[in-house]
């Protein structure tokens, strides 16, 4: 048996050797860093006028293009970049996590690249760019608006959200008791960590595998199927209520005042997804007891729906407009190459429903701009 002081020894040494490992570790990660970290804990770092090129074969055989080529432009957003004359034109930014960013589609083919072929038709000097961050909650969306948005002041801007704030509590430091100066001290500290930074990252993409969030094409033939007790469903909503759904609802509401402080008009989208009720017309494969994680489709749809419901009260509330495009948009594998992700005909199909709602509402506000 090992003596008490070796073992002290032998602890000690081994908690040094991690030091030493994680300050080496900081300083390569902050010499190179081959990942992509957008989100650091306190702020936003936007890929500022970069170009993806991805190869689909292996991920997407059959539901996206071979090959799709993905460009930011110097705002690090998707679309055009601002015109000269931004205070004479219709502009217009989309907000959201992947399912705005839709980062595995070419440019020209997302569905707010189409929005805005839509609303050209029917309005003059419109201008879309897409803000959509793969990942981002709602607490992601007020530091983009506060950072970046609000100081173009954009005419509109269209948040569709909800899926990524599933389960998310209280997400904004500025709600938390105060802390004492050596923890905040500490925090300050780590927030400026690379090291911090990446190991956030990676839970968070790790949570996203296991709810079935990852950009993958999904076969429903062979997804398979799963049963849950409804006693145990029920606990996990009720869960979500009282620990999520207030602090969701408080964020969206701080959403819309950011921006009527600033003279932006907000419009709310609800998260439509692929599984619920409802037989998929390709597949005939029921979508409420297909397997989605560790749940089923009726399991997940009705934990979204609690979200989209939370949208909905906002919008009435605020007087706000609600497309709510989770009722709208059909439950078909055609439109989707995995539970929540748009092909090019979803995006389509999303793009003609957001336009149809959003132009009399456009036609209304600023009729200068109408064809």
């Amino acid at each position: 048996m090992m003596k008490p002081n070796n073992l002290v020894k032998t602890v000690g040494v081994f908690l040094a050797g991690c030091l030493v490992a994680l300050a080496v570790l900081e300083v390569l990660l902050r010499v190179y860093n081959p990942l992509e970290i957008r989100f650091r804990p306190d702020r936003i770092v936007l890929p500022v006028n970069k170009r993806y090129i991805f190869d689909n074969a292996e991920k997407f055989p059959t539901k996206l293009a071979k090959t799709t080529i993905h460009t930011k432009n110097s705002l690090g957003f998707r679309g055009e970049a601002p015109p000269r004359d931004f205070r004479g034109c219709l502009t217009i930014i989309t907000i959201g996590g992947s399912t705005t960013e839709c980062f595995y589609l070419s440019d020209g083919r997302t569905w707010p690249d189409l929005l805005g072929q839509n609303l050209s038709r029917e309005f003059n000097r419109v201008w879309v760019n897409n803000a959509g961050l793969d990942g981002a909650t709602t607490y992601r969306h007020l530091i983009l608006m506060e950072d970046y948005v609000v100081k173009l002041r954009p005419k509109v801007v269209l948040f569709l959200m909800g899926i990524n704030d599933v389960g998310a509590g209280n997400l904004e430091a500025a709600e938390k008791p105060p802390e004492p100066y050596l923890r905040r001290r500490w925090r300050a500290l780590l927030n400026r960590s690379e090291v911090y930074a990446l190991g956030q990252n990676l839970s968070r993409y790790f949570m996203a595998q296991s709810r079935g969030l990852h950009h993958t094409e999904i076969d429903l033939r062979t997804a398979g199927t799963l049963d849950l007790p409804s006693g145990a469903e029920s606990r996990i909503l009720q869960d979500y209520e009282a620990d999520s759904l207030p602090f969701f609802a408080a964020r969206l509401e701080k959403l819309v005042k950011v921006c009527r402080d600033h003279g932006i008009e907000p419009v709310l989208i609800t998260q439509p997804t692929l599984y619920g009720p409802g037989v998929d017309p390709v597949t005939g494969v029921d979508l409420s007891a297909i397997k989605v994680g560790a749940h089923n489709g009726r399991f997940r749809f009705q934990v979204i729906d609690l979200y989209n419901g939370v949208t909905r009260q906002v919008a009435q509330k605020n007087g706000v407009l609600l497309i709510d495009l989770a009722r709208e948009l059909p439950r078909d594998s055609a439109f989707y190459y995995d539970y929540l992700h748009y092909p090019e005909p979803g995006a389509a199909v999303v793009a003609g429903i957001v336009a149809r709602r959003l132009e009399p509402f456009l036609a209304a506000r600023y009729p200068s701009f109408k064809k």
